[in-house]
This record gives C-alpha cells, structure tokens and sequence, in this order.
C-alpha cells in the first residue's frame, strides 16, 4: 500500500537553515538535533568517528524509528558538497565528498544514506551506489524530500518506494557520458572517434580488472598508481604532469597485462598529455557508480542510433542445433580444431558471450568425459610414459579460454561499431571467466584473431534498378 504524504507537515523558516549552515561547535549539535526532531525522529546515534568522517568534519548519525527501520543521516561543513544538480547534468552519481562519505556505510542498518550541509541534500541508495533523490535547496528538500524522511513515513516504508535508477537510465546516462567525452576529443585533439572510444574503454575495463583481480602480480601495485591519479586530480586545482603520469600507467598495463585496448598508440598519448583533459577524464570517472559498468548496462549504454543496431542489442540468443549438434560430436581428437563462428548481424551482441560460455562448456564436459575413461595414474610408471600420457592430452584442455580466444571462437562484424562493441563486451566478459576460474594470469590471451571483418553485403538486383531508374 502507497504511503500518503503530508507535503505541508515541514515547515522551517528559511532563516533557520541559514543559522544551521554557518554554525558550528555545540550550537551545529543544537541545530542538529533540532533538525532530527522536526523530522519527528526520537531515536538518533552518532556513529564512531573514522579517519574519513574526522578529515572530511562530516558528522554521522544513525536513525531508527519504533519499528526498527532507518536511514543514515551525514551533516558536512557548508560548502564541502556538490549542487546535486550539477553531478546529474554531467552524467556522473556522486562529488567527492559524496563518494568518500559512501564508502563508510554498509546496508546492514540501512539501505540509505542522506548528505546535507543544510544547503543542499543528497539521498543515496547504498546498495545501488546511486543518487535517488536530490533537492538544490532547503524549500526544495521539504517540498519533494522532506515526506519521505519524515520518522512515521520511514518506518512506513516510503524510503522503499522511491523509484530506483533503472538499469535503462543508467545506460542513458553512461552513453551521454560517453559521447560528450567522445566530442571533446575531437573538438579540442582531432582525433578519430574510433581513437576516442578506446581511451573511454581502457577506463571501462580498468573497472572490472580492478573489480575482479585477475592479475595477481602487477595489478595492486598499477591499482595504487590509478588511486593517486585520482588523488590529484580531485584534490589539485591545476596538476601538472598528470597526463605523463597516465599515458605512463597504460604503457606499462600494456607491457604487463597485453590487453589489446591498451597497446601503445601515439595519436591517443597525444590527447592524454593535455593535463587538463586527462585531470577532468580521471576526475569524472571515479565519480560514476560501479553499478554503471555492469555489462548489462555498457551494453544497453549502445542501444541508440540505428535501428537494426538497436534491435542487435536486445536480441535474445536463440537455439541453434546444429550448432549444438556440432559440439556434441566433438571429440578428444577433433577439440582442438573445432571452431564456433557468430555472426553479429544475423544474431545480436548477446549471442558473443553465450556461445562462447558454450564452447567452454563442451571442452569441460569432454574433458571430464575423456578422464573418466582414463585407466588410474599408476606410481611406478617411468618418466617415457609419463610423458606419453601428457603428450596425448588436447592443447584445449591444458588452457581452455587461451585455446577459444586463439583457435575455437570467431566473430564476424560488418564495420567499427560492431567491431567495438563486440571487443569491450568479450575483453570484460574474459575479465569475469578468469576470475570465475581462478586462472593465475600474468598475460591476458590475444583476441585479434577472433574479429572477422565480414564483406559489405551486395545489394539486390531489384535494389540496384531501384536506384538506378531513380537517379
């Protein structure tokens, strides 16, 4: 049942929130407090100060009415947050402060967190890491914000009928993201979009290789040196170097990891050199929700534009049995030359990550197969048989993903924006099967020869004398 708000039931006069934002000391805790009560919470705890609540002057606070429920309530020194309008307009989810202040909170007491400086007001959902509702100014926040955190309506679960930011929303948003980022490069660098995307997809990546800790040796050391760029350009006005420092990171995440997106190229060190460029780029990722690089979400971030594109993003994969019948009959002497050929146009984006989990399925399943007719390893074998037994054993089985990405797996794309897609969805989804695996992973396995360019397809008789007569 919908809760019924009172948008009359917060009145404060507008010289109070003047007096609460500019107070400090013990008359910030009397306005406080103050505050709470004219929200009608009764039951309010300060929470442990930690290092970030102590550097950043922040004071928490956990509410929790009769029944139990609540929502975490930050106070911040004025001035400290972002008009939560202007975090929208760029396309971003949090400022600093907001995403520093995030961090500290889990959803065990609450699944909601507020931040105001009694000036402007942001509502998060902890566990979807997103602003949910906002309000610029106090008359603003007791019109729209205030019924949904007064006590007796939390504790009648209005904070749960606030709609939540879609997964279609968050693509909206992470596309417009994209392409404004896109134009700049060009407007300020003349550089190709194709050489724009790939900047914006070492940072796609960078999300989920960090995310799921593949490479086991280098990964925290470039980790930190990510952190600190981050560090900088939050914190310094106009940093100089940065742009170096980052076309240095992703020179040695090439050499190191070898992932294709990465490979050293001029044109795109050129527009990172601009410190001003690479400080707003780096800024402006750490400020997206994690919850925006989901693969699902990068993926409906492409549904735009035309309409067969856009029908290729939602298709569903559909059976194929004689593709099916074709890994069926594979054997331990057939494995390794067994090939799956997926054809964008004809299947869709979706049909990349489901067969290829199909074909490493079918070399699991006859891996396990050939084992179980395996006589028992006997001890006493000498070194020659040993070795005998080993060479018999497919080179699928000795490295399962390497053998599909170099040998079993093709994609046939007809121009770069199925190009791109399809190489961004694989490399994250590659990222995900080596965490599920566990695989120790020093280099990431080459995947060019799994690009097919397909030839333009030849228009038809009735097509070509269509546009004749009309010309």
């Amino acid at each position: 049942m919908s809760v019924i708000y009172n948008r009359t039931s917060l009145q404060i006069p507008e010289s109070w929130w003047k007096w609460a934002q500019t107070s400090q000391g013990l008359e910030r805790y009397r306005y406080i407090e103050d505050f709470f009560h004219r929200l009608g919470w009764k039951s309010f705890v300060p929470l442990p100060e930690t290092e970030t609540t102590k550097n950043t002057g922040a004071l928490p606070f956990q509410l929790t009415s009769e029944n139990g429920k609540g929502i975490y309530i930050v106070i911040v020194p004025e001035y400290l947050l972002t008009l939560p309008s202007k975090i929208k307009n760029r396309n971003l989810d949090f400022c600093p402060l907001s995403r520093l202040l995030l961090e500290e909170f889990s959803d065990e007491h609450s699944r909601y967190v507020l931040l105001t400086d009694f000036s402007k007001f942001h509502l998060y959902s902890i566990h979807d890491q997103t602003l949910i509702m906002w309000a610029d100014y106090p008359a603003q926040f007791q019109m729209e914000m205030a019924p949904y955190i007064l006590e007796p309506c939390v504790d009648n679960g209005s904070l749960d009928e606030i709609p939540h930011t879609p997964k279609s929303t968050m693509a909206r948003e992470l596309r417009d993201w994209n392409i404004s980022w896109v134009k700049k490069f060009q407007q300020t660098t003349d550089i190709s979009e194709e050489k724009a995307n790939i900047i914006i997809d070492r940072f796609f990546i960078l999300h989920h290789i960090f995310s799921y800790r593949i490479f086991w040796k280098t990964q925290e050391f470039l980790e930190e040196r990510l952190l600190d760029l981050v560090d900088i350009a939050i914190t310094q006005e106009k940093p100089e170097g940065i742009g170096e420092q980052l076309i240095a990171l992703f020179h040695d995440m090439w050499f190191d990891w070898r992932i294709g997106c990465f490979q050293i190229d001029t044109e795109i060190d050129r527009v990172l050199s601009q410190d001003e460029i690479s400080t707003e780029l780096i800024y402006e990722y750490s400020l997206l929700s994690p919850h925006k690089f989901d693969i699902a979400v990068l993926l409906e971030s492409f549904n735009y534009g035309d309409s067969l594109e856009r029908m290729r993003i939602r298709m569903i994969p559909e059976p194929n049995p004689d593709r099916e019948a074709y890994l069926h009959i594979q054997t331990k002497e057939t494995i390794d030359r067994a090939q799956i050929e997926v054809d964008i146009s004809e299947e869709g984006y979706r049909s990349i990550l489901f067969w290829f989990d199909r074909l490493i399925k079918c070399y699991e399943m006859l891996e396990e197969k050939e084992k179980s007719t395996l006589p028992p390893l006997d001890t006493t074998e000498d070194l020659w048989t040993w070795s005998q037994r080993n060479n018999n054993i497919p080179a699928t089985f000795r490295n399962k993903i390497q053998q599909a990405c170099l040998h079993g797996f093709r994609i046939y794309y007809q121009n770069a924006r199925q190009l791109r897609i399809a190489r961004l969805l694989l490399t994250i989804h590659l990222i995900q099967l080596y965490s599920e695996y566990r695989h120790p992973l020093e280099k990431f396995p080459s995947i060019d020869h799994i690009f097919v360019k397909k030839p333009e397809p030849i228009p038809s008789e009735r097509s070509m004398t269509k546009r004749i007569s009309i010309s």
